[in-house]
Parts: C-alpha cells; sequence; structure tokens
C-alpha cells in the first residue's frame, strides 16, 4: 500500500517516535508499503523553523531531511502543477490550514493513503480520503 505522513507524523518519527500510534508504526515497518514525503511538508517544515515555531532540535531543515535520505526508503512527492491548480476542488470549509489542505489534495488525487493523528482530516474521508492511524 502507498502511504504519505502528515507533518506532524514526519516530525515525530525524527524527534519523538513514542508519539506515534501502533498503526503507525506498523506502517512504518512494513517493507510492503511505499512511504511518501511531500515536498509540502517540508516546506511547511522550512517556514515554521524560519519564524522560530519550530524547534528542529539543534537541527536545520536540510538536516532533517538529509537524516531521512540515509535512514529511511522514502519516496519524494514534488508539488506538482495540476496539484496546485485542482485545489479549489477542495471544500475549504473542512479544514483551514493550507499545507493540510494540499497534503490531503495530494493524498486524494496521487492514490495515498493519509498517515496522520489530525482527528479534523477524517472529515474528509467522506469525499474518498484513507486515512490511517
Amino acid at each position: 500500500m502507498k502511504y504519505l505522513l502528515d507533518t506532524h507524523v514526519i516530525l515525530w518519527l525524527a524527534y519523538e517516535d513514542s508519539k506515534l500510534s501502533k498503526g503507525a508504526k506498523e506502517i512504518l515497518l512494513d517493507i510492503k508499503n511505499e512511504i511518501y514525503l511531500s515536498a509540502v511538508s517540508f516546506w511547511e517544515i522550512g517556514l515554521k523553523f524560519q519564524s522560530g515555531k519550530l524547534d528542529l532540535k539543534g537541527h536545520n531543515p536540510e538536516i532533517l531531511k538529509a537524516g531521512f535520505d540515509q535512514n529511511f526508503d522514502f519516496h519524494e512527492l514534488n508539488l506538482e502543477m495540476d496539484d496546485t491548480v485542482t485545489i479549489y476542488n477542495l471544500d475549504s470549509s473542512i479544514h483551514k490550514d493550507p499545507f493540510d489542505r494540499m497534503l490531503i489534495w495530494q493524498s486524494l488525487r496521487h492514490g495515498l493513503a493519509f498517515v496522520t493523528a489530525d482527528e479534523n482530516i477524517q472529515r474528509y474521508q467522506e469525499i474518498g480520503l484513507k486515512v490511517v492511524w
């Protein structure tokens, strides 16, 4: 199965893996699964790091990304033009965070289950988003 990690899941995996659910850990450990990290998450991490809203424990976003490249077998999900020009099709009244909305939209467009602890995102299951935690 193919999965996209929410930004907080990426951060928890890197710094606080005890916060990951048993289900999330099982998904991450199963070598048959394809795990994707979105450029959108690292854009969000970079902006929050720059503003001082995110502590990366003495690292910067490049070091965080390099750690994932060196230690895990993840696939990169780039932000495509078609992702951006079609996002208007996603109901924005359910979730206001633009980063989360783009991650949800990428999951839907690319047929990826979305790994997140964000309960608000589960409301998008009505339109076909597969949410796992």
